[in-house]
C-alpha cells in the first residue's frame, strides 16, 4: 500500500484546492438575478456542434465593473436543458478553459468576447427525429427549430484576479451535429435541383438527365460557361446551408470567391452574346445612301412564316412598290410572344426580303412584323404573321463531351475549353474541401484568380473568332 506523508497531503491540497474551488463555483453556483455584467451568446454562433467553438460576450454595466472585466478570467460548464430528475444527462460537464478573443472599453463600459469549445463528452440525445415529432415526452431534453436541435446550457463563471467569482450566468444554445447538417445540405441541393429540373422540363430544355438539362442551351449543347456558373452556385449555396445548419449563421463570402463568381458570370454573359449575335441572318450593313425625300411608299406585304425548326422560324415578305425619292434601303424585323405585344428586334436590319429568326422557345407562339426603312425613317408595319414552334427534339442531343468540344468541330478537342474546365474543377474542389472542413469559404490566392481570369478570357475570345 502506498503511504502519503502529511506534508505531501498538505501540498496536494494547496495545489488542487483552487481547481476544486473553480469546479464548485462552476457547477454549484447560482446565477445572479441582477449580475454586475451581462453574458450573451454571440449572434454569429447561436448553434454549434460538439467540438465547435461557441463564443459569448460579457458586457459591463458600470465603470467599476469595467475595470474588473479587463483582468477577469472565465471558466465554463455545459449541460443539457430541461428538468434534472437524474444525474445524467443533465449534470454539468466542466470546468472548461475559456479563451479571450477580444476586449474593448470606454470610460463607462467595456466588452469582452470569449471562446469556448463545446465538449465532445456532452451525452447523446436519447430520442431521434421521428420520436420528437410524434412523442411529446422529451424527458430531460428541450429542442428548437421544429424539434430538430437540442438545447444545452452554458454556465459562465467570471473570476477576478484573486479567483473570486464576480459573475455567474447561464445561457442556452443549440447543439448541432455534422450528420444533421450534411443531411440538411443534401436535402436542400436535391430540392433545388428538382425545382430547376421541373422548370426545365416545362420549358422543354433539351437533355437526357436532370444534370445535363440544367446546363444545356436551346440548341441542345452542354454549355461550359453554364456548367461553371451552376457549379459555383450550387457549391456556395450548399456551403451556406451546411454552415447555417451547424452554426445558425450565414457564411461569409470573401472577396476572392466573389471574383470567381464574377469571372464565371462574365463567361456566361459573353457566351449568350455570342449566341444572340449568331442567331440572326448575317447580313451586311447597307451602304450609306443619299437622304431620300420621303419615307418608303407603304408597308411591305405578304409576310409569311415558314421553314420552322426546333428553335427558329423563317420569314418571307414582298417589297413595297418602288417610287422616286422613296427607296427602300433595309427591312427591320420585330417579334413578340403572341398576345403580349412586347415587340423586340429580331436582329440587325436586312437588305433582302427574307430572314431567319433563331433561338426561340419551342412550343411557344410568336407574332412577327416587318418595317421597310430608309434614312428618312420607317414605313408602317406589315400585318402580323404568327407561328408556333414545333415541340420536336433539337438537332443535337446534349452530352458531356460538349464541355470540351465546339458545335462547329464536334470531333476535335478544344484546348481553351479543356483549360477552363480543368482550372474550374481544381478551384471548386479546393473551396469544397475547405468549406466542409473549416466551415468557411477560403480566400483564393491572387495568382490562381489571375489564372482563372486568363483561362476564361481565352475561352471567351475563342468564341468570337471565326473558324
Amino acid at each position: 500500500m502506498t503511504r502519503f506523508s502529511p506534508l505531501a497531503l498538505f501540498f496536494a491540497f494547496v495545489l488542487l484546492e483552487p481547481g476544486l474551488a473553480v469546479a464548485d463555483q462552476c457547477k454549484d453556483a447560482t446565477p445572479e438575478a441582477k449580475p454586475v455584467a451581462t453574458v450573451t451568446i454571440d449572434p454569429s454562433t447561436p448553434w454549434q456542434p460538439r467540438g465547435g467553438e461557441l463564443r459569448f460576450i460579457v458586457t459591463s454595466a458600470d465603470a467599476a465593473t469595467a475595470t474588473l472585466l479587463k483582468d477577469a478570467k472565465a471558466v465554463a460548464c455545459f449541460r443539457w436543458t430541461g428538468p434534472d430528475p437524474q444525474p445524467n444527462p443533465n449534470e454539468f460537464i466542466g470546468p472548461i478553459g475559456v479563451t479571450s478573443l477580444s476586449y474593448s472599453s470606454t470610460s463607462t463600459s467595456s466588452k469582452a468576447v470569449f471562446g469556448v469549445t463545446v465538449p465532445e463528452t456532452l451525452p447523446e440525445v436519447s430520442s431521434n427525429l421521428w420520436q420528437r415529432f410524434w412523442d411529446p415526452k422529451d424527458g430531460p431534453f428541450q429542442f428548437i427549430l421544429l424539434r430538430t436541435i437540442p438545447k444545452a446550457v452554458l454556465r459562465v463563471v467570471l473570476l477576478d484576479a484573486n479567483g473570486k467569482s464576480i459573475v455567474v450566468a447561464d445561457q442556452t444554445f443549440g447543439v448541432t451535429s455534422l450528420l444533421a447538417a450534411c443531411f440538411l445540405t443534401i436535402l436542400a441541393v436535391i430540392v433545388a435541383a428538382l425545382l430547376l429540373d421541373l422548370w426545365a422540363r416545362a420549358r422543354h430544355v433539351p437533355g437526357g438527365n436532370p444534370v445535363v438539362r440544367l446546363i444545356s442551351t436551346r440548341d441542345g449543347y452542354v454549355s461550359l460557361s453554364q456548367f461553371q456558373i451552376m457549379l459555383w452556385s450550387f457549391l456556395f449555396g450548399a456551403g451556406a446551408v451546411y454552415v447555417m445548419g451547424l452554426s445558425g449563421s450565414l457564411i461569409d463570402i470573401p472577396s476572392g470567391a466573389l471574383v470567381l463568381l464574377g469571372i464565371a458570370g462574365a463567361s456566361t454573359v459573353a457566351a449568350k452574346i455570342k449566341t444572340a449575335n449568331a442567331g440572326t441572318t448575317d447580313s451586311a450593313t447597307p451602304p450609306a445612301q443619299p437622304r431620300p425625300a420621303s419615307l418608303p411608299s407603304g408597308p411591305v406585304s405578304g409576310l409569311m412564316a415558314s421553314a420552322q425548326s426546333a428553335h427558329g422560324v423563317g420569314l418571307e415578305w414582298t417589297a413595297p412598290a418602288t417610287v422616286p425619292n422613296a427607296p427602300v434601303d433595309r427591312y427591320r424585323v420585330e417579334y413578340s410572344v403572341a398576345g403580349l405585344k412586347a415587340w423586340q428586334s429580331a436582329g440587325p436590319p436586312v437588305i433582302g426580303t427574307s430572314m431567319r429568326v433563331e433561338h426561340l422557345i419551342r412550343g411557344t407562339q410568336y407574332d412577327f412584323q416587318v418595317f421597310a426603312e430608309n434614312s428618312a425613317g420607317a414605313s408602317a408595319a406589315t400585318s402580323v404573321a404568327s407561328a408556333t414552334l414545333a415541340q420536336g427534339a433539337p438537332a443535337h442531343v446534349p452530352s458531356w463531351s460538349d464541355l470540351v468540344t465546339t458545335p462547329t468541330h464536334p470531333s476535335e478537342i478544344d484546348v481553351t475549353r479543356v483549360q477552363m474546365l480543368f482550372f474550374t474543377l481544381i478551384s471548386a474542389g479546393f473551396v469544397a474541401i475547405k468549406l466542409f472542413t473549416s466551415y468557411t469559404i477560403p480566400d483564393i490566392p491572387q495568382g490562381f484568380m489571375l489564372l482563372m481570369g486568363i483561362s476564361n478570357g481565352v475561352y471567351i475570345s475563342a468564341k468570337f473568332v471565326r473558324d
